[in-house]
């Protein structure tokens, strides 16, 4: 096949001791592959000339092209392939493609710079067909690598030195962190941030070198990162209107290569925060309500192997209504799942508390907040009584909790937080006016259902965002401070290193741009050399589908033509299954595809937006097709009420009614 020979004829470039590929022309190869009929649920055609291909669909074509690649052949350990940024949104990674006649195993070191030491690993697969994931790469340089094969029990086959040129990144990620104060060694391989006003998502080295980047930003809330490398990564623009911030509803999976594992549609979206129930299983989620008017209110749980919602629990089942003064009361912005119970801890910020829930019972099971503020409700009697000394929490954010020693005791659990310390969403007597935020580790006795303060790091005031980690073998707390207002000494965002057992600061870290959260890992080079299992189905779940009208809406019948004040305001453009329009939060009320005896109506008037502060948000809202039946449509939108017929029309071809599982 001439796909393979034709790989962008790959330039032996005697620098580098490589065969290279740049991603441009290895994505112009890829699109060649077919996704049509495994991707799309209902094929069309359309004259919307402005299309956006899904991460997911390259994904696939690529995995496709890296198979062939390797079943061919044509690259040996003395003529590596190097495909640079595979997948177009990692661009400090790197893939190394090649065949041995043996089965063996491959280790690289990436040679340190910059004060960084030497970074080793190995991808453990046993294999003849050899596709090496590298990541841990410097920006703007050649980057040094020594490949090594190595038999099954760790003996050296053979070995060579290559170099792959990485780009010099872009703001905000490019020279935004600077080491300032070091006492003692950094724990963690990498500190991962992500999202924030400026949204870079990155991660950087114990000098502070930056060594894996996004090109793309997403949502605010950054993307939520897994314990085991993959992270959901939110799309910015691709929303539902609601009662305030209005959520993201498309969000992929993906590893730190930028490869999509699925991407996931959900009619109410998600928020803040999400982890997974137990390694490679369900999505614990927060989302909304929604046409309650209340936001920000509720946990969700997404089957990961069909993108469903099959759980959903709104805080206002569980609360009377005496602290329901603003559509997003309880402001659950954190949460940790408790596996042997089927329970999970939130920390809900509007209203200075963190609660324990059993998700099956439905019910809370403890409180922690001043007893104060929930006397005469329905859950007075679910508050901890607090032993000893307490510095009460306000707006906290970060809750997880802390597995040490007291895993060992059923009857005891330990959590932290990271307490922002202010009080402006919910104002109480109580607070003390301190302009100084804490990390705070509590042990909750359940049994006598007692809550004791063990551990409290003073930081900076960071007035939103920030969370907090704690290694319990070397007994060092991160205070990941997000958000500074003013900026400290010119950085918006520090973390900060405490000696758990001494409370001194030993280590701080700057950083230019503010984020959300920030997390220490390192790279699962293991899990992402395996292919990813593109037949098991990519595009998972349903956002809210257009509903069929029984009659053509008279609006409709003596709409006029499209005039040009509206779609210069308005982008249409395709994406994969769905039709996207952007426009102003709540502008854009309904989309409607059209035939002389059918109408199909995507409507957004089921929710009103209360906020000043969202009111000019700018997003896509999104029209599903894949329920459409065949036929030749026109498009035509309900924009600040008033309805407008415009040129764009979509033809569906027939099909045999199944798709995508």
């Amino acid at each position: 096949m001439n796909i393979i020979s034709k790989i962008l004829i790959p330039v032996k470039r005697v620098v580098l001791n490589t065969s290279t590929c740049s991603e441009r022309r290895f994505t112009k190869e890829a699109k060649k592959f077919s996704y049509k009929k495994e991707m799309l649920a209902n094929a069309y055609s359309t004259n919307l000339e402005n299309k956006i291909e899904p991460p997911a669909f390259l994904t696939y074509c690529k995995e496709k092209m890296v198979r062939m690649l390797l079943e061919k052949g044509e690259y040996s350990f003395r003529n590596i392939l190097v495909l640079n940024n595979p997948y177009k949104i990692s661009p400090l990674s790197a893939i190394m493609v090649f065949n041995t006649d043996e089965e063996c195993k491959v280790e690289y070191t990436i040679r340190g710079r910059l004060g960084s030491e030497d970074y080793t690993k190995c991808d453990e697969t046993v294999t003849k067909y050899h596709r090496v994931p590298v990541l841990g790469l410097y920006e703007g340089c050649f980057n040094k690598v020594r490949v090594r094969l190595l038999n099954p029990d760790g003996t050296e086959i053979d070995s060579k030195n290559i170099k792959i040129r990485t780009p010099q990144l872009n703001e905000p990620v490019h020279n935004c962190v600077k080491i300032t104060k070091s006492q003692k060694p950094f724990t963690g391989r990498f500190i991962f941030v992500s999202g924030g006003y400026k949204g870079g998502v990155y991660a950087f080295d114990s000098n502070g070198n930056i060594r894996f980047a996004l090109n793309r930003i997403p949502q605010y809330y950054g993307v939520y990162l897994f314990k085991d490398g993959r992270f959901l990564f939110p799309e910015k623009n691709m929303r539902i209107p609601a009662y305030g911030n209005a959520h993201t509803v498309i969000t992929h999976e993906m590893d730190m290569l930028g490869r999509v594992y699925h991407t996931y549609h959900q009619k109410k979206g998600m928020h803040h925060w999400a982890i997974e129930k137990e390694p490679g299983g369900n999505i614990l989620g927060l989302s909304s309500s929604m046409t309650d008017s209340y936001m920000e209110n509720a946990i969700v749980e997404i089957d990961r192997k069909t993108g469903e919602t099959i759980y959903e629990l709104s805080m206002n089942e569980l609360f009377d209504d005496t602290y329901k003064t603003r559509n997003d009361w309880a402001h659950i912005n954190s949460i940790d799942y408790i596996p042997e119970e089927g329970s999970v801890v939130v920390s809900m910020r509007n209203v200075h508390t963190i609660a324990k829930i059993n998700l099956k019972n439905r019910e809370i099971v403890w409180l922690i907040a001043n007893p104060k503020f929930y006397k005469g409700t329905n859950v007075e009697n679910k508050v901890l009584k607090p032993v000893g000394e307490h510095n009460w929490f306000f707006q906290q954010h970060g809750i997880q909790i802390v597995h040490d020693e007291t895993d060992n005791d059923s009857s005891k659990l330990r959590v932290m937080l990271f307490d922002n310390h202010t009080a402006n969403r919910r104002p109480v007597k109580w607070f003390d006016n301190e302009e100084k935020s804490y990390v705070v580790f509590y042990t909750i006795d359940e049994k006598n259902r007692t809550v004791t303060q063990d551990a409290r790091f003073q930081t900076p005031l960071s007035i939103t965002r920030s969370n907090s980690e704690y290694d319990a073998d070397k007994k060092v707390v991160k205070a990941m401070c997000a958000h500074f207002k003013p900026p400290i000494d010119g950085y918006d965002a520090k973390i900060y290193e405490f000696d758990y057992v001494t409370k001194e600061c030993i280590n701080e870290i700057s950083c230019i741009t503010d984020f959300f959260s920030a997390h220490t890992f390192d790279f699962n080079i293991p899990a992402m050399a395996k292919p990813v299992p593109i037949e098991d189905g990519m595009m998972l779940g349903q956002l809210v589908s257009p509903v069929c009208l029984e009659n053509i809406p008279d609006e409709l019948e003596s709409a006029a033509a499209m005039p040009d004040d509206v779609s210069d305001a308005l982008k249409f453009r395709r994406y994969g299954d769905l039709i996207q329009i952007y426009a102003v939060d709540h502008d854009l009320e309904k989309i409607y595809l059209y035939s002389d005896d059918t109408v199909f109506v995507q409507d957004f008037t089921n929710t009103t937006q209360p906020l000043n502060v969202f009111k000019t948000q700018k997003y896509f809202v999104n029209m599903p097709l894949n329920d459409i039946p065949a036929g030749s449509y026109k498009l035509a939108i309900q924009y600040l009420s008033k309805t407008y017929k415009t040129d764009y029309t979509v033809a569906f071809e027939k099909r045999d009614n199944t798709s995508q599982e």
